[in-house]
């Protein structure tokens, strides 16, 4: 597949990505559900103007093709999550802020992305819509991940550079890690969450997913200030860098080839110079049976549900619907139990994690699972549940977190996650920028991405 030349212009950089949706057409099917590529030519062909023209106001994220998960409201566009219940809704009037910010820093929006209904499922199965499935597969038709699921399609076979998406208990991250690209969830209040349907008002968080670490952190720049706490420049020695391994969490959690590209992964960034140590952060695992004891997303969920449920329950995704409907039975003291314990989980979390920059852990314990395999009910709930059973203690604690793919060949659908402090945020992605090039993350090697992105101006170069 032939590449961009390192100074493409906007419209070249959308145009190469329409490309590789006509390419992957079956893949572009169910991963893009609705698409904006000639109004979006316009727009490229309009910074390209100003580009040529010396404008210094063209613009940090200049050319990059940005998608928007169906739970972000994009003007013209019905926001329904996913779901039919809503898919007779009128259209959004305006952009998401956060849509709006990158769109106003150069991206070009060109689609909207398939996702789980209402973001409930780790999995990305939508019987309306069609199932994504991850790129990386060669043996059955496994699935992307969710809810997140086409956002991750679509960005790891270049139909887009950089996505919108949300992330409640991995779902960023986990289609980030099935697909073989960067997942990130920021700490709350980071980025805008006005505009985004939301399933669970505490956990819910606007993410992004990119071809590299290095993408996801200009696009944070673009939409968030800049940290008290000054990230260290990326660079290819990893000396000083301080990670916790979680003991004895990963140990019966793991599959073998998961496992696998752990220790190997653990043995690279050793040798890059970052100090790894293994330590017992009880914390983490609890904080997950906490938020599910309590019935926290359930409740929340209900909440947001209860009218639509009363009049149109036979409409849900039964893979859904009950789930939500069980928040009508969560009792206020649990509910308020959960949310206090959480709290102090959270203080533990900081003082045990005061002297280090990030926990490292996979993303996922497992291998994406065949469709065919969950097909039964309680085979879906178990693998369902397994899925985000590392990425939800950032969501419960309010952490930072991100995921990087599995380079080499063959290609594993597997991510390296790291979990930062609160509000540390740029410290993170410099971290990961950091782990991309000294591990020869290069985005240039994944499948089939569209790249180079262009450049960044030098006048506006972060």
């Amino acid at each position: 597949m032939t590449s961009l030349s390192s100074n493409a212009g906007a419209r070249q950089a959308l145009q190469y990505c329409i490309a590789n949706s006509r390419r992957h057409d079956e893949a572009a099917r169910l991963a893009l559900l609705a698409r904006r590529d000639e109004a979006a030519l316009q727009e490229a062909d309009a910074w390209d103007h100003l580009r040529a023209a010396g404008n210094p106001a063209a613009a940090q994220l200049f050319g990059v093709v940005l998608s928007a998960k169906a739970c972000f409201d994009v003007a013209g566009w019905t926001t329904h999550a996913g779901s039919r219940v809503l898919a007779d809704d009128p259209p959004a009037r305006r952009d998401a802020p956060m849509v709006a910010r990158l769109r106003q820093a150069g991206c070009l929006l060109r689609a909207q992305t398939n996702m789980t209904e209402f973001a409930y499922g780790a999995l990305g199965l939508n019987p309306w819509y069609g199932t994504p499935r991850t790129p990386l597969a060669t043996d059955a038709d496994r699935v992307a991940g969710g809810s997140s699921s086409g956002a991750a399609v679509a960005t790891a076979l270049g139909m887009a550079h950089l996505a919108v998406c949300s992330d409640t208990s991995g779902s960023a991250r986990i289609p980030a890690a099935f697909c073989g690209v960067v997942g990130f969830k920021p700490s709350r209040a980071r980025y805008p969450a006005e505009g985004m349907l939301h399933l669970s008002s505490s956990f819910d968080v606007p993410g992004l997913m990119a071809d590299s670490a290095a993408l996801c952190r200009r696009a944070d720049r673009a939409l968030a200030p800049v940290d008290a706490h000054r990230p260290v420049p990326p660079g290819q020695s990893l000396h000083g860098l301080r990670l916790v391994v979680p003991e004895q969490w990963l140990a019966d959690t793991l599959d073998a080839p998961v496992a696998a590209a752990f220790e190997a992964w653990l043995d690279q960034l050793a040798r890059a110079g970052a100090q790894i140590r293994t330590r017992p952060l009880p914390m983490l695992a609890e904080a997950g049976r906490t938020a599910s004891e309590g019935g926290i997303i359930a409740a929340e969920a209900y909440l947001l549900h209860a009218a639509r449920l009363a009049d149109h329950a036979d409409r849900y995704d039964a893979r859904v619907g009950p789930r939500i409907l069980s928040g009508a039975d969560v009792r206020a003291h649990a509910y308020a139990l959960a949310q206090a314990r959480l709290a102090e989980l959270a203080r533990d979390y900081d003082a045990a994690m005061a002297q280090a920059d990030a926990v490292v852990t996979p993303a996922v314990p497992m291998l994406p699972p065949a469709i065919e395999s969950l097909r039964h009910a309680d085979a879906y709930a178990a693998a369902n549940r397994r899925a985000f059973q590392l990425t939800e203690f950032a969501n419960r604690l309010d952490l930072p977190s991100i995921t990087l793919p599995c380079g080499g060949a063959p290609r594993l659908p597997v991510g390296l996650m790291f979990t930062g402090r609160r509000a540390r945020d740029g410290a993170l992605l410099a971290l990961a920028e950091r782990v991309e090039l000294a591990l020869a993350g290069d985005a240039a090697d994944r499948i089939p991405a569209a790249r180079p992105i262009p450049p960044v101006p030098p006048e506006v170069h972060p």
